[in-house]
């Protein structure tokens, strides 16, 4: 995000405080959404401390930048299902952060500078007041870098805090037998893996010893075999066993959730990584990736996480699988917000993806009612009419959409397509000539940018 920040503070510093309690769709390219106000409450919690919009709106866009520029409904709901669920990741590593590491005045001022100095502002004062005026309280941005920085340096400490130990050099071939433990009869389980032990050290054959008494289905009939694995990849108890011997050695019994093992070392090599000329770093940066998911896991484990709004809940019960439950709470939430399109509009989808098209045409009408100036939601009428077999209802709406869309060059090559496909010859030529017009104009407007920057040169 720091990185980010520092590549479109000027340009983004508006969309940052944008609230997405206001409008569920900011950002997503849909002309209608204008609505900016205040914080509001009953956004999200983590472990029971509210966790700000501002979050969302800020991270939502920082996906909407790196994401196609034309999205079509589903994608942007997807996209939007996947911010939440990164805005409650980072409340979740925020509070786990601040309670291990911990950011210096000295160490915000400094990234506070080299923000300054990579926008090519003056000073940090100018910085402050270009901030300002986009609406940004200093103060609020300030909370939002160190919250950023925080977590970055949580991160790093995760992932400093491992090594690569020379077994993570090596791979290994191993023999085994397992015995499996039978519940009350653990004793009789240790004496029996403790004889087959003793009969190897006498001379017995292992790989016999295996195919006989080995409970373990996926190696016994070869003799116990387990090819080449590296560490990491079985049980802990098993492989530090396993590691610990000697090629030729053979050591147990270890206990397992499965059982008794006894382990004899076959082969042992170095460890070649596909693709990878250098193997110790690649293996560092897999340990440091394995840290930083287990951390990760544990964190988000013990989190407790209570979605409070009812729109955020119908994103997360959706991409849950539970249809019922989502449409259930987008109608709690066109309750709350009955003049907000794009509630309509993402309750209509969730109809579509029930089959529930006369429904969802119905919504989509809805949104329209409420916003009649944006293009993409006559295109979306259509496009459910279409489903629904009523080729000329679709045509209308795809009209409709191309005389509001004026100078949007993306959608009448949208529209063009769309003409195309439903064999409407006469109406992809109108919206060629719509593009070839808007061309010319955009043409013109350069030249006279271009002859007004010659005069004041």
């Amino acid at each position: 995000m720091l990185t980010w920040l520092r590549k479109h503070t000027k340009t983004i510093m508006i969309a940052v405080a944008v609230l997405f309690a206001i409008s569920m769709f900011y950002g997503l390219g849909y002309r209608g959404v204008k609505n900016i106000g205040k914080e509001n409450t009953g956004f999200i919690k983590v472990n029971g401390k509210e966790i700000s919009p501002r979050l969302y709106a800020n991270i939502f866009q920082k996906m909407r930048e790196n994401a196609p520029e034309r999205l079509k409904p589903a994608e942007s709901i997807a996209l939007q299902a996947q911010a939440l669920q990164q805005t409650i990741d980072f409340a979740i590593m925020l509070e786990d952060a601040q309670k291990n590491v911990g950011i210096s005045g000295g160490e915000l001022n400094q990234a506070i500078d080299e923000i300054v100095k990579q926008q090519k502002y003056t000073s940090v004062d100018q910085f402050k007041a270009a901030l300002e005026r986009t609406g940004y309280d200093w103060n609020d941005f300030k909370r939002m870098l160190k919250d950023d920085m925080t977590v970055q340096k949580m991160v790093r400490k995760v992932r400093d805090g491992v090594s690569v130990s020379p077994n993570d050099l090596r791979e290994i071939k191993v023999r085994h037998i397992l015995i499996r433990i039978v519940a009350g009869k653990e004793d009789e389980a240790k004496k029996l893996a403790d004889s087959l032990l003793e009969r190897i050290r006498k001379g017995e054959d292992f790989a016999a010893l295996a195919k006989k008494y080995s409970e373990d289905p996926g190696s016994k009939n070869s003799g116990g075999l387990i090819d080449f694995f590296s560490a990491g990849a079985m049980v802990k108890p098993f492989e530090d066993l396993a590691f610990s011997l000697k090629v030729g050695e053979v050591g147990g019994p270890v206990k397992t959730d499965y059982g008794y093992h006894i382990i004899k070392l076959e082969d042992a090599r170095l460890r070649k990584i596909k693709g990878e000329a250098d193997p110790e770093k690649a293996i560092l940066k897999q340990k440091q990736e394995r840290a930083y998911m287990e951390w990760m896991y544990s964190i988000k484990q013990n989190a407790k996480v209570e979605i409070l709004d009812p729109s955020l809940r119908a994103l997360d019960l959706r991409f849950r699988g539970r249809i019922g439950d989502a449409v259930a709470e987008y109608q709690k939430a066109i309750v709350q917000h009955p003049e907000n399109a794009y509630l309509h509009l993402a309750l209509g989808q969730l109809y579509e993806e029930a089959q529930k098209i006369d429904l969802a045409i119905y919504e989509y009408k809805q949104a329209i009612l409420r916003e009649a100036g944006d293009p993409t939601l006559y295109i979306t009428l259509g496009d459910a009419y279409r489903k629904s077999g009523q080729k000329d209802p679709a045509v209308e709406q795809y009209k409709k959409a191309s005389i509001i869309a004026g100078d949007d060059k993306k959608t009448h090559e949208e529209l063009s397509k769309i003409f195309n496909q439903i064999k409407q010859p006469a109406l992809s030529l109108q919206e060629l000539k719509e593009i070839s017009r808007v061309e010319k104009k955009e043409a013109f407007e350069k030249s006279l940018k271009e002859k007004a920057k010659v005069k004041t040169e």
